[in-house]
């Protein structure tokens, strides 16, 4: 089964839009009320898919991904970590890596965790060659 990034506009009141990159409406859903600091019913939650658009690159991770020496790097890139495959869908408040994995170890697969963006990380671009890797040339 193949298993695809997507950006996906999700609101309580339909005016106010937080964009999430996910794997589905279901798993954009959660990730917001997860996020959000009071408790609300799932079906409150609406969600939409923003069209043709794969994921979503905020002007708030791009000022993360400098702060962090990786200006390179955007939201669904391509990404691996020891065995493990992922796409970046965002940063977090530890300045680090939201990396969603689809291939590697069954504890990774499906998960979104939070990643050192130069540790032992290898970055790809859409060819699939390596840009970076901090595994061969870890920070000093």
């Amino acid at each position: 089964m193949k298993v695809i990034l997507k950006a996906y506009a999700v609101s309580l009141d339909g005016e106010y839009w937080v964009t999430i990159n996910a794997t589905s409406r279901g798993v954009a859903k959660n990730k917001f009320r997860q996020d959000l600091e009071w408790d609300v019913a799932y079906i409150d939650i609406k969600c939409k898919t923003l069209g043709d658009v794969e994921f979503h690159t905020t002007e708030r991770f791009k000022q993360n991904a400098k702060y962090r020496g990786i200006e390179f790097a955007y939201c669904g890139m391509k990404v691996q970590l020891g065995e493990n495959f992922g796409w970046i869908v965002g940063h977090n408040s530890s300045a680090n890596l939201d990396v969603l994995f689809y291939k590697g170890k069954p504890s990774y697969v499906g998960h979104t965790l939070n990643c050192h963006p130069n540790w032992k990380m290898k970055y790809f671009d859409k060819q699939g060659n390596i840009i970076k890797d901090y595994e061969k040339e870890p920070t000093k």
